[in-house]
């Protein structure tokens, strides 16, 4: 060290041509790389052999952007133009006393925090006493808030607390959570201002930018993580975090560079080892503590130079194919939050979307030159006249994630619309899954919209108020909030819950007249018929051998009559189901380019088509009048909707109604044979008591009429 440090005295004093000036330049950079070698050989009490702190503040580096260019070498970043300190475990325990830190989001910056506590702990130094946490919001699709891994709340370290966070975000919505890059930015932005409005006044809120993913590294079994990553995707949502940043008005941290240099160093292509997560944690107390632990020289945050032009840039991005829709392979599951795999949706948008534009810039033009054309003077002249009736719908066409009747036009409802319907109109889907997908979509805007899904499938469930997979009891909000309901019920009991047309129609019935007295007296509700089931979609031979055609035209039958009978309005689909029938993953449920345009004529009859309840779209009444006797001496007749088909679950006896080989036929055979000889013996005592006394002959049946 001491003849490094003497060559570099003496090249001072060399003439200053080129020459010296190269040897120079390279003594120099040795000689703080030689200083900052010295962070690593301490003396027995702790103490550095030379102040390195004192001799190279000046070179500290300043801001993020400083950072890069540079090299990883040994669990080390080296910035090429300026030094990054190294944190010691003491200098981070000091650091964390002085700004206690909280990391929200994923296990990227969940990484970090376990990097740092276990250095803390190898040096004694760990414990819960340490003034650092984790709160677990992995994508804008499940934001918890406020609880970490364990459900252990977090709300008073981060409001009382905390005085620097951190949110990474990013990894989750690009793949197993892909919702599409409007939902991402929409999502994203109210979480930022979120976590600023709920830490302490005084404290910072810096966003991570995505890191470098390498498909390379993924793990065999993962498929979704080598096909849903790809480069061109990562650089726009990379994109799309920092235009939120900039218009939140948020600092940022961007370590990609170093992730992209130590990329081989990754365990399954998104998380890394000690290697990059150390670097990384260095740069992350250099933002909050500087170069030595208590403050001095601290590392400014990133700021995007890019101004907040959100309209400009989703235009943008979505008009990227690539950002917008599932490489080949990507998972299925994200079905759970109304985004499944849109196989190709999203080009079809995109070309949708150029032709608007072209037609836009044909009008704009047109009206910069004061030219009247005559298309659009067609078009003003002919526009059609807002669906006001339900059965006005149709007939009309599926495109483009909307139902386009061919009589009257529809308002398109967009994700704020919908937000500000049911903040005037809470809303709750009852019955089975057909309701439950109307709410997911719905909530697809946010997950604190007024929409909640009251899980009650079948006639043979008795539970009237509780919601699904979470089981919480929701009677509050369907007695005092509810304004606006949609009974779904009948795909369970014509299939795996079948009991008769006589027990589905009786207790559908009652359960109708149950809800309306539930719901406050403002409230509305309609009832939702079946819609169309595509049994050659069904992979499970129940769907297929339970639902014949015949059987789903006297449910659907059946609903009618009880919605007539009870007075109740209805909102019929199936034309727009029997369009998309292929459209289906399971011939029951939809994906999104049919449940979306459910929503949209759901949000025309709740809040019309101003959004602010004028020109609603009236429910259906159907076509019929109350006359239950005769209905059901029809369906009783129907032999496909009274027995099961081969090959029907048998696990139905749990409800007392199993496969009933024909008992239904019998019964009804029975009741006509009945009530056959009771009329005969009627027609005999009339006869006795006549005037007449004819002999009762067993006549031909006379040639139907009517």
């Amino acid at each position: 060290l001491k003849l490094q440090f003497l060559y570099f005295i003496g090249c001072r004093h060399m003439a200053l041509n080129r020459v010296s000036l190269t040897l120079y330049a390279f003594m120099l950079s040795s000689f703080f790389v030689m200083l900052k070698n010295t962070r690593r050989y301490s003396a027995p009490d702790g103490a550095s052999l030379l102040d390195y702190n004192s001799i190279v503040a000046a070179a500290a580096c300043k801001t993020n952007s400083d950072l890069f260019p540079g090299t990883l070498e040994e669990k080390s970043w080296e910035p090429a133009g300026c030094t990054l300190a190294e944190y010691t475990a003491d200098m981070t325990a000091e650091c964390l006393e002085a700004v206690p830190y909280l990391a929200i989001g994923d296990t990227i910056g969940e990484q970090v925090v376990a990097h740092m506590a276990g250095d803390l702990r190898r040096a004694g130094l760990g414990g819960d006493d340490v003034p650092m946490r984790l709160v677990w919001t992995p994508s804008t699709r499940v934001p918890h808030f406020e609880s970490d891994r364990s459900g252990r709340n977090q709300r008073e370290f981060m409001t009382k607390v905390a005085e620097f966070a951190t949110l990474s975000l990013g990894e989750w919505d690009l793949g197993v959570h892909w919702c599409g890059t409007d939902e991402f930015y929409d999502g994203l932005k109210a979480l930022v201002l979120k976590y600023k409005a709920l830490l302490k006044p005084g404290a910072r809120l810096a966003m991570y930018n995505m890191d470098y993913i390498n498909p390379d590294k993924c793990r065999e079994s993962s498929v979704w993580c080598r096909t849903c990553n790809t480069i061109g995707k990562v650089a726009v949502y990379r994109e799309i975090v920092q235009m939120v940043a900039v218009c939140t008005g948020t600092g940022m941290i961007d370590t990609y560079p170093i992730t992209r240099a130590g990329r081989n160093h990754s365990t399954d292509g998104l998380h890394y080892t000690s290697e990059v997560v150390k670097p990384k944690a260095d740069v992350l107390l250099n933002v909050m503590c500087g170069t030595d632990g208590a403050g001095s020289n601290k590392l400014g945050l990133w700021y995007p130079n890019i101004e907040c032009n959100e309209a400009e840039a989703k235009a943008r991005w979505r008009r990227d194919p690539v950002a917008n829709a599932h490489s080949k392979g990507c998972p299925d599951n994200t079905n759970e939050f109304g985004c499944p795999n849109d196989n190709g949706a999203a080009a079809r948008r995109y070309l949708d979307h150029k032709a608007v534009e072209a037609r836009q810039m044909a009008e704009e033009a047109g009206r910069n030159t004061n030219v009247e054309t005559s298309a659009p003077q067609r078009e003003a002249g002919t526009e059609l006249p807002l669906c006001k009736k339900h059965e006005d719908l149709f007939p009309g066409k599926l495109h483009d994630f909307q139902w386009v009747p061919e009589k009257c036009r529809l308002k398109f409802y967009t994700k704020q619309e919908i937000a500000q319907c049911l903040e005037r109109k809470p809303f709750a889907a009852i019955g089975d899954s057909l309701g439950e997908q109307l709410v997911f979509a719905l909530r697809s805007g946010g997950a604190n919209v007024s929409a909640k899904a009251v899980w009650s499938p079948s006639m043979q469930w008795n539970t009237l108020t509780m919601s699904h997979k979470t089981k919480i009891n929701l009677m509050d909000y369907v007695t005092k909030e509810v304004e606006y309901a949609i009974l779904s019920f009948g795909m369970w009991d014509i299939g795996v819950h079948w009991c008769g047309v006589e027990d589905f129609y009786h207790k559908l019935k009652a359960k109708i007249l149950k809800y309306r007295s539930m719901l406050k007296p403002s409230a509305e509700m309609v009832l939702h018929n079946l819609h169309y089931i595509n049994t050659e979609k069904s992979a499970e031979s129940w769907v297929k051998d339970c639902n014949p055609h015949a059987k789903l035209v006297v449910y659907r039958e059946m609903v009618q009559m009880a919605a007539a009978c009870t007075g109740t309005k209805m909102i019929n689909t199936f034309p727009l189901t029997l369009e998309g029938s292929e459209h289906t993953r399971d011939g029951v449920h939809y994906n999104d380019s049919v449940v979306k345009p459910k929503v949209n004529i759901l949000m025309n009859m709740m809040c019309g088509a101003d959004g602010e309840g004028g020109d609603r779209l009236e429910p259906w009444v159907p076509p019929m009048e109350c006359n239950e006797e005769a209905a059901m001496e029809r369906w009783l007749a129907v032999p496909e909707a009274n027995r099961f088909s081969r090959g029907c679950p048998d696990f139905l006896n749990e409800f007392g109604c199993s496969n009933d080989g024909g008992d239904a036929l019998r019964r009804y055979t029975d009741r006509r044979e009945a009530g056959k000889k009771k009329e005969e013996r009627a027609k005999g005592v009339t006869r006795e008591n006549g005037a007449q006394q004819e002999e009762v002959t067993s006549a031909e049946l006379p040639l139907c009429k009517k």
